[in-house]
C-alpha cells in the first residue's frame, strides 16, 4: 500500500519501478493500492492511468486530505489476503527494495513488522534537520511509552497481518503522523508480536521529496503523543478480550 499526496513529480516513476520489483521477485500474488490522500494537483489522474495499464494496480481516493493514517485506515477495509504492507512513496529511493522480502518473511512469525533505520545494522543517510528532530521526537517516545521499547516508531515502512490490523483500526483515534505510534501502542498494549527489521535509509539523494513539514508535523506528533498518552490512560486501546 502506498499512500500519496500532491505527487504528480515522482508518483509514475516510483510506481512502476515497485511494480517492476514486485512483479520479478515476488512469488505470492499481490496488489498495489495506491491511496490518494486527497491530492489537489495531478497525482490521482496519474494513478488512474496507472491502475488501467497495471493489472495489480489499484487505486483508493478520498478527498479532503486526512493524512496517512487515515488513508491506511481507509483503504485496509478492502485489502484481501493475509499481510499488509505499506511504504511511502519514496520508498524506491530510499532504500533498497529487497527489505519488502525480508519483511514478508518476518511477518510469517509476527504480527506487526517494523522496517528500522535504527538498529545497528541499518546504514542511514539523513538530512541533518530532519535527523535532529528525529533525536528529539525518538527521546520523549522513550519518556513518555517506556514500555514500546521500539527504536524506530514512525518508519514509513512498516507491515502487518491484516487479521491484526483490522481488529486495531476500530480502537485508532489518529489520522496523521501520530497514527504509526498509535498503532504500536495498541499493538505492545494487547500482547501482539512486533519485530524490528534492520533497512537502509537514505534520504540525501538528489531528488529527494518528502510531504513532511518539519516544524508543522513536528508540533503534530508531540500533541499526538500526549493524546495517545490520555487514550491509553483511559483504556481506549484495549481489545475487548484483552479487557476481559
Amino acid at each position: 500500500m502506498v499512500p500519496f499526496y500532491n505527487s504528480e513529480k515522482n508518483l509514475e516513476d516510483n510506481v512502476l519501478v515497485l511494480a517492476k520489483f514486485l512483479d520479478v521477485y515476488l512469488k505470492e500474488d499481490y496488489e498495489i493500492v495506491l491511496v490518494n490522500d486527497g491530492s489537489e494537483d495531478r497525482s490521482l489522474e496519474i494513478a488512474r492511468q496507472l491502475e488501467k495499464s497495471a493489472s495489480k494496480v489499484r487505486v483508493v481516493s478520498y478527498s479532503p486530505n486526512r493524512g496517512r493514517g487515515y488513508a491506511i485506515k481507509r483503504a485496509a477495509v478492502s485489502c484481501g489476503g493475509e499481510i499488509l504492507i505499506y511504504t511511502d512513496l519514496d520508498f524506491p529511493q530510499t532504500t533498497a527494495l529487497q527489505h519488502i522480502l525480508s519483511m514478508l518473511d518476518c511477518l510469517r512469525q509476527n504480527q506487526v513488522v517494523i522496517g528500522s533505520r535504527f538498529l545497528k545494522e541499518s546504514q542511514t543517510q539523513r538530512i541533518w534537520q530532519r535527523k535532529l528532530v528525529g533525536i528529539i521526537h525518538r527521546l520523549l517516545i522513550r519518556i513518555l511509552f517506556s514500555e514500546l521499547k521500539i527504536r524506530d516508531p514512525d518508519a514509513g515502512f512498516k507491515g502487518f497481518s491484516l487479521a491484526a490490523l483490522r481488529k486495531m483500526i476500530p480502537l485508532s483515534r489518529m489520522d496523521r503522523w501520530s497514527w504509526d505510534l498509535e498503532m504500536l501502542v495498541i499493538a505492545r498494549r494487547n500482547g501482539l508480536s512486533i519485530a524490528e527489521i534492520p533497512i537502509d535509509w537514505n534520504e540525501r539523494y538528489e531528488k529527494y521529496f518528502s510531504s513532511v513539514h518539519l516544524v508543522r508535523d513536528s508540533w503534530e506528533e508531540l500533541t499526538g503523543m500526549l493524546r495517545i498518552k490520555r487514550n491509553q490512560a483511559r483504556g481506549a486501546y484495549d481489545f475487548e478480550d484483552f479487557r476481559e
